[in-house]
């Protein structure tokens, strides 16, 4: 044989050896009844579900809860309900009209329509019955993680499913913290169902690649399609699911052909249906609202710059959930930019992950699937391509976590035996920590999750930042004074009362030491001042008080409302109009919007004296600068006549 020969023979082999698929592509994905074999398995992802959540089951609605459950008009008119929540975007029934707050729009009725499907059976809002089902369908979400998980990794054979990786990737998903607002937070189900849907989806597509039944085609096809209805997150595995049968099979592209024409054909289904009722999504949509566009008034540096810290902590807080809070509004991520030492780690980090995931798309590899997963299914909501409203939140991980979950378990299981000879033993310890600390964290972290006072006590001590968290501890705060107040009472404030409004004024004002201009944060405020105001009848404190509030937005109606009441009872009237007076000069002199609202202040002090000089010349002058001179002439030849 010439040396030639053997050369060439050479060179195919190393090519065949470079073409042989992986190991883990050989073979049918199905390989069993996963109930049959698993059944236990399903059990302990059932009572782990309950162990770490049962404790939620009492607790009340809670944050945007009232938008789509309690205050929603739609869901309380249960089954009769239903069609206007399909056919109408999903702010509609909180808000009685379709809202553009964000961009994109929200359409995610399925998980409103089960709200409506619960108030229909019982007749009444039941927030018992709602946690019980939101943490079966995570339980259930775990077990088809596990299932799909099964298929996937058919060919790692474990001598226990109990250390295997698909229960160890399951078992990790359901206790990890970062969860917790999902599930203990009745809103969250539209990321469980999300999950879940899109999950069965995957399980359906691979059933089908095996047999090729139409059957498991039509599953699939509706499964991704409900997913869609639950929330837009269910998009990305459009690209999930080929990426899948790729990576863990020797793919049949007729067959994956048939299922992406189908899913195709879903989203397009979905789009028109979104497109008739939320309307499309509009990129050039920029709110005007500091909490629904969190980068308002940013560069693009700096936006780009709290874009990646953001996706930095999503890393961090996979690894390790601690702190948590479910408030991340300005300014709980700092406003940085983008050559700053947090975001250009975060972003040598996921250029790392997307080069390695990349990378590894030729052999097949499963952190390179792992890593992959992670960055399509965070990639809706990581604010690069849509403005979410927010810098983040933790739910936003729900789905990106799974290929976290994947990874570890891949490492822990299957790596880690190989890299040492006490592998195995050490994988079980880590697994053990890990699930132990997870469980521990997000059982301590739901009765945060019991109120709104809990709620925001919590966010504030770690969202200190966050003009909205502290907003809305403003507005716990008040609503429990509000709780001690007796019809009738005597107007002398108890020393409860007078520490709940002194809390109160605290947190509303470091809320506008962030934000100025936070609307929410200036009602409560107002509101501190009034009922100090009815306590001891100090109009001079009342006047200095509320002057800065009145300043900062004119347009509270509550002013007006309580200096009418005032005037009603003919009481300091002196005061209020030169309140009025000084606060209508001022506001002629700004710049902004609220100039707008100098007329108004002004008619104000004058339905209380018409006869005054000094606010017929401000009203001269502030019709004079709005282009009407008729009306000026009219106050100015009145404040001529006057001395």
């Amino acid at each position: 044989m010439s040396k030639r020969k053997t050369s060439n023979q050479g060179a195919t082999q190393a090519a065949a050896a470079t073409l042989k698929q992986p190991a883990h592509t050989e073979g049918n994905f199905y390989t069993g009844s996963f109930i049959k074999k698993y059944w236990a398995a399903s059990v302990v992802l059932v009572l782990l579900s309950f162990g770490i959540y049962y404790t939620c089951l009492p607790y009340d609605y809670v944050l945007d809860d009232k938008i789509v459950v309690s205050e929603n008009q739609y869901t309380k008119q249960g089954f009769q309900g239903i069609w206007k929540i399909m056919t109408t975007e999903s702010f509609e029934g909180y808000f009685g009209e379709k809202k553009d707050l964000v961009q994109g729009n929200r359409y995610r009725p399925l998980s409103i329509v089960t709200f409506a499907i619960e108030y229909g059976i019982l007749g009444e809002l039941n927030p018992r019955v709602s946690h019980f089902i939101n943490i079966l369908l995570y339980s259930l979400t775990g077990i088809v993680l596990m299932m799909v998980l099964m298929m996937l990794f058919r060919n790692f054979k474990a001598n226990h499913w109990w250390f295997s990786i698909p229960f160890i990737a399951a078992l990790l998903y359901i206790a990890h913290p970062i969860h917790t607002e999902a599930v203990a937070n009745i809103k969250g189900r539209d990321e469980i169902m999300t999950m879940l849907f899109s999950l069965l989806a995957l399980y359906g597509s691979l059933r089908y690649m095996d047999t090729g039944k139409i059957g498991w085609l039509i599953g699939t096809t509706v499964y991704y399609l409900l997913g869609l209805l639950s929330k837009e997150n269910a998009i990305t595995f459009l690209a999930v699911i080929p990426m899948t049968i790729y990576f863990f099979s020797n793919t049949n592209w007729s067959r994956l052909k048939t299922i992406m024409i189908w899913l195709v054909i879903a989203s397009v289904l979905y789009m028109i249906l979104r497109q008739n009722t939320a309307g499309g999504v509009n990129l050039a949509q920029q709110s005007k609202d500091l909490m629904n566009n969190p980068f308002l008034g940013m560069t693009s540096i700096e936006k780009m710059g709290s874009i990646m810290y953001s996706l930095g902590k999503y890393i961090a807080l996979l690894f390790w959930p601690h702190p948590l809070s479910h408030d991340y509004y300005p300014y709980a991520i700092p406003k940085t930019s983008i050559i700053a030492a947090i975001p250009l780690l975060s972003l040598a980090a996921y250029a790392l992950m997307t080069y390695f995931g990349l990378k590894g798309i030729s052999k097949k590899s499963v952190y390179a699937y792992s890593a992959l997963f992670y960055l399509i299914t965070l990639s809706i909501v990581s604010n690069i391509v849509i403005n979410v409203g927010t810098f983040m939140n933790e739910r936003f991980v729900f789905m990106a976590s799974a290929g976290f979950s994947i990874a570890v378990a891949y490492f822990l299981v299957e790596h880690l035996p190989k890299l040492t000879k006490y592998g195995r033993p050490l994988g079980m310890v880590l697994a053990g920590i890990m699930l132990i600390g997870y469980s521990a964290k997000s059982y301590a972290r739901v009765p945060v999750w019991k109120d709104a006072l809990s709620l925001n006590s919590a966010a504030v001590a770690i969202s200190s930042n966050s003009a909205r968290a502290n907003s809305f501890m403003a507005t716990a705060l008040f609503d429990k004074y509000k709780e001690t107040l007796m019809p009738n009472a005597i107007k002398t404030l108890t020393d409860e009362q007078r520490n709940l409004l002194d809390w109160t004024a605290f947190y509303a004002n470091k809320a506008l030491s962030i934000v100025p201009d936070y609307s929410n944060a200036n009602l409560m405020l107002i509101g501190v001042i009034t009922e100090r105001f009815k306590s001891s009848n100090d109009i001079k404190t009342y006047v200095k008080d509320m002057k800065p509030c009145i300043i900062r937005r004119p347009d509270t109606p509550f002013i007006k409302e309580f200096s009418d009441y005032l005037k009603g009872r003919g009481e300091h009237q002196e005061e209020l109009f030169q309140l009025y007076l000084e606060v209508g000069q001022e506001l002629m002199k700004v710049k902004d919007k609220r100039n707008s609202w100098t007329i108004n202040y002004l008619n104000f002090a004058y339905e209380i004296k018409p006869n005054n000089k000094a606010v017929n010349q401000a009203l001269a002058t502030a019709f004079e600068m709005v282009g009407s001179p008729n009306q000026a002439k009219k106050y100015q030849d009145a404040a001529n006549a006057l001395q």
